[in-house]
């Protein structure tokens, strides 16, 4: 092994023993509209990332949108942007997308550009998005039931929001046990990692497959090792063909 695999190996090994449960306090706070408290524990782990990022081979990516994260959430901290639900889920979204990426760079040596294009595109923006509108109110899920099968389609482009989390919760309550359970991303851009740990929270009582993740979707799902849980299908078609439907 090499003294670059080396580093890359022990860094590795930080972000899965250290990191990430920093990380996953913080964006709990964060969650809770707790900013000050959120960003505080964030920036210990973002900090770091982005130091040691810049000094690995082939990490440099990472490194410089770690930076552009940090700087969005000291604007956060000062109060140059508001803390409404829409930036708060766009703050959490981009402090996933970090761990997607570094992730990505580990398994492939590249990363999907568009996805940080995106998230850089409305950091920039102090997180507006003229052409969205704010969808946390809105139940998320539609579900459909079908013969020892539901159905739960995410209507919703984005899932961050407490209030999205709770409606998603309730309709988690309505699942049979004994049935299996497939949560269709047909519309869905992209989830909080505590969505998919609020739905493994029930993996025990039924089967729960993922159809139809797009790549940022599948980022945060893989970099975050949900696959523990869930079987995944390319889309609804596939699932229902393995099923027998």
């Amino acid at each position: 092994m090499s003294e670059d695999d080396s580093l890359i190996e022990e860094f590795f090994s930080e972000v899965n023993d250290k990191y990430y449960p920093q990380v996953l306090e913080g964006i709990d706070l964060l969650d809770e509209q707790r900013i000050e408290e959120g960003i505080e524990v964030l920036s210990r782990p973002l900090h770091t990332i982005k130091g040691v990022t810049g000094f690995m081979s082939g990490f440099e990516p990472a490194s410089s949108f770690t930076h552009k994260v940090e700087d969005y959430l000291k604007k956060m901290q000062a109060g140059e942007v508001a803390h409404d639900l829409m930036q708060i889920a766009l703050a959490i979204e981009s402090v996933n997308t970090i761990f997607m990426l570094i992730e990505q760079l580990r398994e492939s040596g590249s990363f999907d550009k568009s996805m940080t294009d995106d998230i850089e595109a409305r950091l920039s923006g102090d997180g507006k998005q003229s052409h969205a509108a704010d969808e946390s109110g809105l139940n998320p899920l539609e579900i459909e039931n079908l013969p020892d099968i539901q159905i739960f389609t995410i209507k919703v482009s984005r899932i961050y929001s407490s209030e999205q989390l709770k409606m998603v919760e309730e309709s988690l309550q309505t699942i049979n046990t004994g049935n299996t359970v497939l949560f269709d991303f047909e519309t869905a851009v992209s989830v909080a990692s505590s969505f998919f740990e609020l739905v493994a929270s029930y993996a025990d009582s039924c089967e729960i497959c993922m159809a139809g993740m797009n790549s940022h979707c599948t980022g945060t799902f893989y970099s975050w090792g949900f696959q523990r849980f869930f079987s995944v299908f390319k889309n609804r078609e596939d699932f229902l063909s393995n099923t027998g439907v």
